[in-house]
């Protein structure tokens, strides 16, 4: 047996959307104590331009991202994520520096193609999967970019196809590399990609991109990363949301968006029924409390979760040494550094036989140096590869802190 020691932001102010002081809905944000003068200047023109689009663009209620899934982000602010023990999932807050652009493209989608187009919820699920919310980050060694990591083989695809459509999402610069030409057709891609796509296979134009090497992991990760994702969202939006999306045709465009970023990315499209099995088992997790985690249905695997068990802030947590194994779920806008009582036990949890993938290292001008030891280091700059929503296992004896966070013990 297992634990996962979780250590999270306490979320506080949730409650329906009814809040006109924009001061007021401000305390709402996940990061608010963290946001200077500045920063609140910045979130306060932010919010009425987003407030001014809902009157100049009629976008309904339902449309809008409530409060307490957005998370202020700038160039300097970093936005965070929600990590849910009960999914062992996490989907991200939507940056206030995004949100609007969300709202609007969302909206216009549905007037344009009705229940055909992927809702807002899939969307961010799609995107958070493939980017983290970041507009510039390139993937594949440069060959994917933005927010929705369009891959270069795609864009010329598309081009070919249709260059009249895509030509105002993007374009190739002199040396043919492909580029967005504005944020807001970084997050309009998939609400056309999916409608337009979806004609194209029916005539057999991406035979080109096809992947005939049967299903690998790969494809069932993605698959179940974007379906659990989007079912949080959806499941977000319905609580704070008083009128829910019309997702008629939800679980379609799901799968459709799925297969389309798989073929995009010239990995294999998976059959709706292993997509169905893979629904059916998250659906009945979330009801459930408890998530029954399948690679379709090739294997099952039980995992039942307790409530969990939260400790006072700046509380210090050893852990014990007991039959079950401990690790810790990094969260966003945390260093690895700050979980631990001191450096040496974070050096000491990092060269446990269970953490062979995380290491700290200096660098040596371009060369990346391992280290297992603080010896010799001297003032060298400490670095390491542990990034959020890693889990790192925790030896017997660690002490853990939570500075700013509460401590939650989850049992699996």
């Amino acid at each position: 047996m297992k634990r996962l020691l979780i250590i999270f932001l306490t979320l506080v102010g949730f409650g329906a959307f009814a809040q006109t002081s924009i001061d007021a809905e401000m305390k709402k944000l996940v990061n608010y104590s963290r946001m200077t003068e500045k920063n609140k200047t910045s979130f306060k023109k932010q919010r009425e331009a987003q407030i001014a689009k809902w009157t100049e663009d009629e976008i309904p209620p339902n449309f809008r991202i409530p409060i307490e899934l957005i998370s202020f982000r700038n160039a300097s602010a970093r936005y965070y994520a929600i990590y849910n023990p009960r999914y062992k999932m996490g989907v991200g807050y939507i940056p206030s520096d995004l949100v609007s652009l969300y709202e609007q493209e969302a909206w216009r989608a549905y007037k344009k193609y009705g229940v055909n187009a992927p809702t807002l919820s899939i969307v961010l699920a799609q995107q958070f999967t493939e980017s983290a919310f970041n507009p510039y980050v390139k993937g594949d060694e440069g060959m994917s970019i933005g927010l929705p990591q369009l891959y270069y083989k795609t864009a010329r695809m598309l081009y070919r196809i249709d260059r009249d459509t895509w030509k105002s999402f993007f374009a190739f610069n002199r040396d043919g590399e492909h580029y967005f030409l504005s944020h807001r057709m970084q997050v309009r891609f998939p609400f056309e990609f999916l409608p337009n796509i979806k004609g194209y296979d029916s005539q057999h134009k991406l035979d080109g991109l096809r992947n005939y090497n049967g299903f690998g992991v790969e494809a069932f990760a993605y698959a179940e990363k974007v379906m659990t994702r989007s079912l949080m969202y959806e499941e977000l939006f319905a609580k704070y949301n008083m009128v829910p999306l019309d997702t008629t045709n939800f679980r379609e465009n799901l799968f459709g968006l799925i297969n389309m970023s798989l073929l995009s990315r010239n990995l294999p499209e998976l059959p709706e029924s292993s997509l169905d099995q893979m629904f059916r088992n998250i659906v009945s997790g979330m009801s459930k409390g408890k998530i029954r985690k399948s690679f379709v249905e090739r294997y099952y695997v039980s995992v039942l979760e307790s409530d969990p068990l939260v400790l006072d802030k700046k509380v210090q947590f050893t852990v014990p040494a007991t039959e079950q194994d401990f690790y810790l779920l990094v969260e966003d806008g945390h260093t690895l550094y700050s979980y631990f009582a001191d450096n040496q036990q974070m050096l000491d949890a990092l060269n446990a036989p269970q953490n062979s993938a995380f290491y700290l290292y200096y660098k040596q001008g371009r060369k990346i140096v391992k280290i297992s030891s603080y010896k010799g280091i001297g003032n060298k700059t400490i670095f390491t590869n542990v990034k959020p929503g890693d889990k790192i296992f925790i030896p017997p004896g660690t002490v853990l802190k939570a500075p700013e966070s509460d401590l939650s013990i989850i049992i699996r």
